[in-house]
């Protein structure tokens, strides 16, 4: 693992900030004034990165995957959000997703803080609470650079990229669950190899079920939102073996179908939940993780009790 030689200084640094009497600066940001506090430890080095919008360069590997999820996903009932500013209110980041207060990813040595209101999002789903109480289609994805103070290593940099999506579906319709196994028949098809020992039962003691869900829904949801996956995965990686293909590469692996398995996994603000992985170079890539939104976060969102 690589350690940054300043990491220990600006630790430090960041202790002495605490406890002394020398006025932290404010932040000029995203074309915003913010008052700094006792809670700023964002760097300029940092800030720099949030203008960088890799996911919109077409030409960057970045940019290159984000247009091919976009165009998987093309006509499938997802609005995209692509636009959202890189710094968030702590409510939109962990209250609104109900994140526990006592969350390792509030403290200062997870989070970059512009003062005790305002940080770089963590996650894209910071708009999550915006997304489900705008969007008009069925489902949306969201595409955004995010920040968190990791350590540099081969898969950790402080600002890195995501995307995600969520889908709704309205629990007062009375063909509720004809209608998601409609959904679930218009995913297109794969020859992927799935291993799920939870496809058919989703809910498992480590993996809770939310109250108010009924256990056919929630088996058609997960299923839905599984295969989604699946599809999304299969193309990205169908693509890369394409390319490694076009480029004259002959290893083993580019001539296996593709292989994945779904672990059981534990998010704030979703209940049950998954990740997936991918068999890809003789190891599993951990790739995704997922799940059914809270009941609570839906509320919070103001959409109702009812989806």
């Amino acid at each position: 693992m690589l350690k940054l030689p300043y990491r220990p200084v600006f630790c430090t640094l960041k202790q002495f900030r605490l406890y002394s009497s020398t006025p932290v600066k404010d932040i000029v940001a995203n074309g915003k004034t913010y008052k700094g506090d006792n809670w700023t430890n964002v760097p300029p080095y940092i800030l720099e990165l949030t203008k960088r919008k890799l996911y919109k360069n077409p030409n960057h590997p970045i940019g290159i995957l984000h247009d091919l999820i976009k165009t998987s996903v093309n006509g499938m009932g997802y609005t995209v959000y692509e636009d959202f500013p890189p710094i968030v209110t702590k409510y939109e980041n962990f209250d609104s997703l109900e994140f526990p207060e006592d969350h390792p990813g509030r403290s200062r040595s997870d989070t970059y803080y512009l003062n005790r209101d305002h940080l770089l999002r963590t996650h894209t789903s910071a708009h999550e609470q915006q997304c489900f109480t705008e969007c008009k289609t069925p489902g949306y994805l969201i595409s955004a650079d995010v920040y968190r103070k990791d350590e540099i290593d081969r898969t950790h940099y402080p600002a890195f990229h995501q995307l995600e999506g969520a889908r709704v579906w309205d629990r007062n319709d009375p063909n509720l669950l004809e209608n998601i196994r409609k959904d679930i028949d218009e995913i297109p098809k794969t020859d992927i190899i799935v291993e799920d020992e939870f496809r058919e039962n989703p809910v498992t003691e480590n993996n809770p079920n939310q109250k108010h869900l009924k256990e056919e829904e929630v088996r058609l949801v997960a299923e839905h939102l599984k295969k989604t996956v699946e599809f999304i995965v299969y193309q990205v990686f169908e693509k890369a073996r394409q390319s490694a293909k076009e480029q004259g590469l002959t290893m083993a692996y580019l001539d296996e179908p593709l292989k994945v398995r779904w672990v059981e996994a534990y998010f704030p603000w979703t209940s049950p939940s998954w990740e997936i992985e991918v068999w890809w170079k003789n190891e599993w890539l951990e790739c995704c993780g997922c799940g059914i939104v809270q009941q609570q976060v839906l509320l919070n969102s103001g959409i109702g009790e009812t989806k």
